[in-house]
């Protein structure tokens, strides 16, 4: 009984969208982020701390994104022939290792090893994205990935001042070591959530022999070719260079701020807790209008009113300052990434999402890399403000890509 209850959902989100796997990857997702969903923001000035350098940090990206190149291929020949779930589950627990890693190791080298080794879990990527595509009408993707990422996200607008606290009261070193602990505990729990509750969406798997060759026929591009329209292709494209725009500069803002603007860490905390806060009360009510009028207009305004805000950090010298843009950057932005997974899933049949979702994440892998890299080599070399510079005329690139190649389809792929 109980388990029926909690897979369906409660109250407010009963008779919805909201119920069975998302509600459950909902629980999920905020029992992570009450701990372990929010190292991620913290680790690049820790590393700092503990010696590394932007472009040591920037190599170790590059690590992690090409990791990811191989594991998702892996992951979305698993996702299409074996299921969604297992997959998810499995890296769920090994997700679980890394808190307890960074709460006793205090060394860059170390922290490095362990960020790269980390990357393996992106096996589950393909799964997960696909999962949750498979349980939402095709109506309602783009407001239910939407609701989906918010009710995640909400334990981060508390969770994010908390580590602001314990760093500025107890130091970077300490600080971050008490905030790995009690994320052991959540991360814990949110794999137990996804182990007990989670419903498999394949409704026929093939189970293809797990082999060289296998993996070979199952991407072909001949075959994925035949599925990949020119809006699709423009679409996937567009992605890759947001995605290298986000990583050129998702490392080093921790850094520029804490270190060229001179924002303490309970500063920034409060200005990453009400980014999230301002990312809940937009996304939905975004997500619902891109729904009925279009996501691809909404995707591009996002696109285009993102590029100047970088440059304008870069401009910023106070906690005010850097509060205002930050905000501006995530009403302009924050709609992009669901509206592009809800219209990717509307151009791209069920039977090859798998592979597809496959191929859009090894390209922003090998994109993120490529940014990653390019971003700390330019703050380390060049100047600190030229990795912002350059995502400002990627996101106008991918702009024209928008323009000019994708069609929203009359006839969404369910």
């Amino acid at each position: 009984m109980g388990k029926r209850v909690f897979g369906k959902g409660r109250g407010l989100f009963k008779n919805s969208y909201f119920q069975g796997n998302i509600f459950v990857l909902a629980v999920s997702g905020a029992l992570t982020n009450l701990g372990a969903g929010i190292i991620g923001g913290f680790i690049p000035e820790y590393f700092q701390r503990l010696g590394g350098n932007t472009l040591i940090l920037g190599s170790m990206g590059f690590f992690v994104f090409l990791i990811q190149l191989f594991t998702v291929f892996l992951g979305g020949f698993i996702a299409d022939n074996y299921g969604r779930r297992k997959i998810i589950v499995l890296t769920a627990f090994y997700g679980v290792l890394f808190p307890l890693l960074y709460a006793v190791i205090q060394n860059w080298l170390l922290v490095a090893v362990i960020g790269v080794v980390a990357a393996f879990g992106s096996v589950s990527a393909p799964a997960s994205h696909a999962i949750v595509v498979d349980s939402i009408p095709s109506e309602k993707r783009a407001t239910a990935i939407s609701a989906l990422q918010v009710v995640s996200s909400i334990p981060l607008i508390v969770v994010v001042p908390v580590w602001g606290w314990l760093i500025s009261n107890l130091g970077w070193l300490r600080g971050f070591q008490i905030g790995s602990t009690y994320s052991i505990a959540t991360a814990l729990a949110s794999a137990f959530i996804l182990l007990f509750f989670l419903k498999e969406t394949m409704k026929t798997q093939t189970k293809a022999t797990l082999s060289f060759q296998g993996l070979n026929q199952w991407t072909s591009f001949s075959e994925i070719r035949r599925f990949l329209s020119n809006s699709l292709k423009a679409l996937i494209i567009a992605s890759f260079l947001i995605t290298f725009a986000n990583a050129a500069v998702g490392y080093y803002y921790i850094i520029y701020a804490t270190e060229v603007i001179k924002l303490n860490a309970f500063e920034w905390s409060m200005i990453l807790s009400l980014q999230i806060l301002s990312a809940i009360i937009l996304k939905i009510p975004g997500a619902w209008v891109a729904d009925k009028f279009g996501k691809k207009k909404v995707l591009i305004i996002s696109a285009l009113a993102c590029a100047p805000f970088t440059i304008l950090f870069t401009l910023s010298h106070s906690f005010v300052q850097v509060l205002i843009i930050m905000l501006l950057l995530v009403v302009a932005g924050i709609y992009y990434a669901p509206l592009h997974e809800a219209l990717q899933a509307d151009l791209t049949p069920r039977s090859i999402r798998g592979r597809i979702i496959t191929l859009w994440i090894i390209g922003n892998a090998f994109a993120g890399a490529i940014g990653v890299f390019v971003g700390g080599l330019l703050f380390h070399t060049v100047s600190p403000q030229t990795p912002f510079y350059l995502f400002t005329a990627a996101e106008l690139v991918a702009v024209v890509f928008l323009v000019a190649g994708v069609k929203e389809p009359l006839k969404k792929e369910v």
